[in-house]
């Protein structure tokens, strides 16, 4: 097993790079360099997506209030005198 395993490791010595490395630790520090953009970048709008929120939080309670207390101050009558009573099988078998 040993001996295959050292046959296998000189083939892939001796084979070729599948690809170029020349750029390799250039492409890291750029992508580093950008993540750290990026980290700056959210930090600083960090305030204004918490107001963002806050802000549509508000409106929310407030319009869902305006609708609750305007659902609670429309008087309601009860189903029996409603003008759909009218239409109760007691009032037509009376025969009105």
């Amino acid at each position: 097993m040993s001996e295959r395993l050292d046959e296998l490791v000189g083939q892939l010595a001796a084979s070729p790079l599948d690809r170029d490395l020349e750029g390799l630790e250039a492409g890291i520090v750029r992508r580093m360099r950008r993540r750290r953009q990026d980290d700056r970048t959210a930090s600083v709008l960090a305030p204004f997506r918490v107001a963002t929120v806050g802000l549509a939080l508000a409106i929310g309670f407030a319009s869902g209030g305006v609708t609750a207390a305007t659902a609670m101050a429309t008087p309601r009558t009860p189903a029996g005198f409603s003008a759909a009573a009218a239409l109760a099988p007691s009032t037509l078998l009376e025969g009105r």
